[in-house]
C-alpha cells in the first residue's frame, strides 16, 4: 500500500472520497473547506489490498464515504423515445438493445426535447442512460463498509469526473464554453461533452490506454495553451482558470486512427444535437492522461486546444500528494460533495 497523508484542524467532517479505479488501484482523499479547499488526507491502496484499505480509512477523521465505482463497469447509451415515453418504456428500450440491463441500475438523463424523425412524427427526447449492474455497487459498497466506513452515497465516474471542473464555470457566461473530456484508461475510456457543467453527450469508446508511462506527474497545474514545447509548467496568475495543464509536444502523429475517429464520432453526435456550439476544447483525464504526447497529437489531430486536468490546483496541500490527472476522479468526488451534511 503507498499513500500520503495530511491532516488539519478543524470541525467539520467531510466525507471520505473513495474511487475504484480502472487500473486496479483504490484512491481516497479528503478535503476540507467550501471555498478555499485543504487536503487532509490522501491514499492509493491496491484494489485486493484489503488490510491495506482498513489501514487507509482508519486514518481519516470522519466514517461517511461516498463511493465511485470503476468506469468499466457502467453501462452508458443515448437513446430516442416519445416525450411522453414511461420508465417503463425506457428500460424495456434498452434491454432490446442490450441484456446487461436488465439486472441494472439507471439513470435517466435528458439531453435534448423537440425532435421529430419526420414531419408527421410524434415529439422524441433523447435521453443519455447510465446503467450499474446491482451487483457491482454491492460489491463496492460491501468492500468499503468492511474497511470500516458508512457508505452515504454511490456514483459513476462520468459524474464525478466532471464536477473536478465546476471550479472552471464560476463565473457568468461560463456556461458558453463547450468541452470534450475524454478519460482514459487500461480498461475503458469515455468521452463527455459538456456545455459548462452540464453533461450533454457521454461514449464509452473502443479505446484503452498503454501501460502507463513510468513518469512522476510533476506539473504545477494552470490552463496554458497547447503547443508549447518548453515542458516546464509555471504557474499562471488568476488571468486564466487554473486545474488544466499543457500536454507535451508530440514527437509522433495518430492521423486517422481508431481513437481519433471515435472521438470524431463523438463531436459528430454533439453537432447533430447542437449545431450551434463548437467544441471550445478537449481535457485529458486518466491514468492514460500521463501520455502527455498521445495527448496533445490527439487534440493536434482534432483542431483543438488541449489540456491535461490537475484538480490539486484548487486543492491546498495536494500538489506533491495527490495532483495529476489520475486523481481526477476522486477529486471530483470531493467537490461534489465538499460541505455537504450526509
Amino acid at each position: 500500500m503507498g499513500f500520503q497523508n495530511r491532516f488539519s484542524l478543524g470541525f467539520t467532517k467531510p466525507p471520505v472520497a473513495i474511487h475504484f479505479g480502472n487500473d486496479e488501484v483504490v484512491r481516497l482523499m479528503q478535503i476540507s473547506g467550501e471555498n478555499d479547499l485543504t487536503l487532509e488526507a490522501s491514499f492509493e491502496v491496491s484494489a485486493s489490498d484489503y488490510l491495506g484499505l482498513k489501514e487507509a480509512t482508519s486514518c481519516f477523521r470522519s466514517r461517511k464515504a461516498v463511493i465511485s465505482i470503476p468506469s468499466s463497469e457502467i453501462l452508458l447509451t443515448h437513446i430516442r423515445v416519445d416525450c411522453n415515453a414511461t420508465d417503463d418504456e425506457v428500460v424495456q428500450k434498452l434491454r432490446q438493445r442490450n441484456e446487461s440491463w436488465n439486472l441494472a441500475s439507471i439513470r435517466q438523463l435528458p439531453i435534448y426535447t423537440n425532435l421529430r424523425d419526420g414531419f408527421n412524427s410524434q415529439l422524441q427526447q433523447e435521453l443519455l442512460c447510465i446503467g450499474v449492474a446491482h451487483g457491482i455497487i454491492d460489491r463496492c459498497v460491501s468492500i468499503v463498509e468492511r474497511a470500516g466506513m458508512d457508505v452515504r452515497r454511490v456514483t459513476v465516474p462520468v459524474h464525478a469526473t466532471l464536477r473536478a471542473f465546476d471550479k472552471l464555470y464560476r463565473r457568468d457566461g461560463d456556461e458558453s464554453i463547450t468541452s470534450m473530456v475524454v478519460d482514459m484508461d487500461k480498461k475503458q475510456s469515455i468521452a463527455m461533452i459538456a456545455h459548462g457543467m452540464n453533461l450533454v453527450v457521454a461514449s464509452t469508446l473502443q479505446y484503452k490506454s498503454e501501460s502507463t508511462p513510468k513518469h512522476q506527474w510533476s506539473s504545477t497545474p494552470a490552463l496554458i495553451p497547447a503547443g508549447s514545447n518548453d515542458r516546464d509548467f509555471e504557474r499562471r496568475g488568476d488571468v486564466l482558470p487554473r486545474g488544466l495543464a499543457e500536454p507535451s509536444h508530440a514527437s509522433t502523429t495518430c492521423r486517422d486512427s481508431p481513437f481519433v475517429e471515435e472521438l470524431r464520432g463523438c463531436i459528430g453526435h454533439h453537432s447533430a444535437l447542437f449545431p450551434e456550439r463548437a467544441i471550445d476544447r478537449i481535457v485529458f483525464s486518466g491514468s492514460g492522461a500521463l501520455d502527455t504526447e498521445l495527448c496533445s497529437s490527439v487534440a493536434t489531430e482534432l483542431g483543438l486546444q488541449g489540456f491535461i486536468a490537475d484538480p490539486s490546483a484548487w486543492i491546498s496541500g495536494a500538489e506533491e500528494l495527490a495532483s495529476g490527472p489520475i486523481w481526477t476522479t476522486v477529486a471530483g468526488l470531493c467537490f461534489a460533495y465538499a460541505g455537504e451534511s450526509l
